[in-house]
């Protein structure tokens, strides 16, 4: 089986009153996710708030995670730096635990000033260094950065890239050696259509099921009903992510009894109001999961 195949819940790291990481909160949290059907788990993405964790904090939540989940579910892990150096030394510090793929973003502060060739021998030069294999994250919604189907499939001719999460809207031709996996819901049966291997998707930390249901039935040929459930996906997100993002993912996480904690400020937590609301639209649009 392709281990990059099925759905992904890109975890979000709960935090207490006091902005510390909530290790048993997060460790409730994936004892929940290694009950359900998910292939596997993004650990440091963008809805796990990497850019607002220390270095100390992040090895420590890797740690945590892989003694649980290792060999349970497929473990990748977010890098998000915006030097080589830094990255280099990111995955040096990472590479005794159980990983099973990096997700590695490229940097863009100074993007004006970067070239695709930039771009490229960027992933080239970690590709060298790298135990584990590479997807690289196409998330322009977040870094201003769209890479071009050219530069995407001269990539995965590397052969430590193996998969792509992209979370771009524009259509692009990419060779079939890549995984690719879409970065939200709104697009799911879309890729799939489109020879997508499944998706990373932030519905899936807190109702992983419909994701599932949607890839699972898609494969399995009931093309109807995938659309269908696609549909109802499709309107919770824009009720929750897609209209407070990481704060309405953890406040779904809140109404579905997981831990989604406080975030690190100035991101702020929604109120309780907002959390009964969403697990009321969540009970009316999906009665299936409560």
């Amino acid at each position: 089986m392709n281990k990059l195949a099925g759905i992904f819940a890109p975890i979000n790291i709960p935090f207490n009153q006091d902005e510390e990481v909530d290790y048993i909160g997060l460790s409730k949290n994936l004892q929940f996710y290694l009950g359900t059907e998910l292939n596997g788990l993004l650990l440091l993405g963008s809805n796990g708030e990497n850019k607002s964790l220390s270095e100390e904090e992040k090895v420590q939540i890797i740690e945590a995670s892989t003694q649980l989940v290792a060999g349970r579910k497929t473990i990748v892990v977010g890098v998000m730096y915006e030097s080589l150096y830094l990255s280099k030394a990111f995955i040096e510090k990472i590479r005794q635990f159980s990983i099973d793929y990096l997700l590695v973003q490229p940097p863009f502060y100074f993007r004006g000033k970067f070239t695709e060739e930039d771009y490229y021998q960027y992933y080239f030069e970690l590709t060298k260094i790298s135990p584990f294999p590479i997807l690289i994250y196409n998330a322009p919604g977040f870094t201003g950065v769209d890479f071009s189907a050219e530069l995407i499939n001269r990539l995965a001719e590397l052969d430590q890239i193996v998969g792509i999460k992209d979370s771009s809207k524009a259509e692009k031709e990419l060779s079939s050696k890549l995984s690719v996996l879409t970065g939200t819901v709104n697009t799911l049966f879309e890729m799939l259509e489109k020879n997508a291997t499944g998706g990373i998707v932030s519905l899936a930390n807190f109702l992983p099921e419909l994701p599932v249901r949607i890839y699972k039935e898609y494969i399995s040929g009931n093309i109807e009903l995938a659309k269908s459930l696609q549909g109802i996906a499709i309107k919770l997100n824009s009720l929750i992510s897609g209209k407070s993002g990481v704060a309405g993912v953890k406040a779904g996480m809140d109404a579905m009894g997981l831990v989604g904690g406080e975030l690190r400020f100035p991101l702020k937590r929604t109120s309780a109001q907002e959390v009964e609301k969403i697990r009321n639209s969540i009970q009316e649009i999906y009665p299936n999961e409560l």
